[in-house]
């Protein structure tokens, strides 16, 4: 996984609020330039709170050979064992990129509380051909088939949630 401290300094310094959005989105912008120098997808992203930086990553995909190693799932992994926490309550995160839905599904569940981005999946999507959006609309993607033993995993899914598993 590539972390890299935040231009230069040590993850967690603090910076100046002033322009906020547009300084700490230059540091996920730094990560994207490092990771497409390094033959990843240029997707960059950064974490902060309280005006200071949490960890800073970038797709890491290929080296890692990792397929869910995206920028934002990186950032979220680091600052997680950073803070040894599963929330991330009071961060935002920026992205070079809109965050794909499984970003998205771990910045919620982290309880990331503001996304920045810059390019829309939108904009993604020109560039590759509807890679993520187009998926099974275009016939790409996995095919889903639910319903397969239901009862049983809905009757675990109750235990937990009636026993203050979540």
């Amino acid at each position: 996984m590539t972390v890299i401290a935040a231009g230069g300094r040590p993850t967690g310094a603090a910076i100046a609020p002033a322009d906020d959005d547009a300084t700490w989105m230059r540091l996920a912008l730094e990560a994207a330039r490092r990771a497409g120098l390094a033959g990843e997808p240029p997707i960059g992203a950064c974490l902060v709170r309280d005006g200071a930086v949490v960890a800073t990553a970038s797709n890491c995909v290929v080296s890692s050979l990792d397929i869910t190693a995206h920028a934002e799932v990186s950032v979220i992994r680091e600052a997680c064992r950073r803070e040894r926490t599963l929330e991330l309550a009071g961060c935002t995160l920026y992205s070079t990129v809109e965050p794909c839905p499984m970003c998205f599904a771990a910045s919620h569940y982290a309880r990331i509380g503001r996304i920045v981005f810059g390019a829309s999946l939108a904009d993604f999507d020109e560039l590759t051909g509807s890679e993520l959006t187009g998926g099974r609309a275009t016939g790409g993607g996995p095919r889903l088939d639910g319903g397969c033993l239901r009862e049983e995993s809905l009757a675990l899914l109750r235990r937990w949630a009636g026993g203050g598993g979540r």
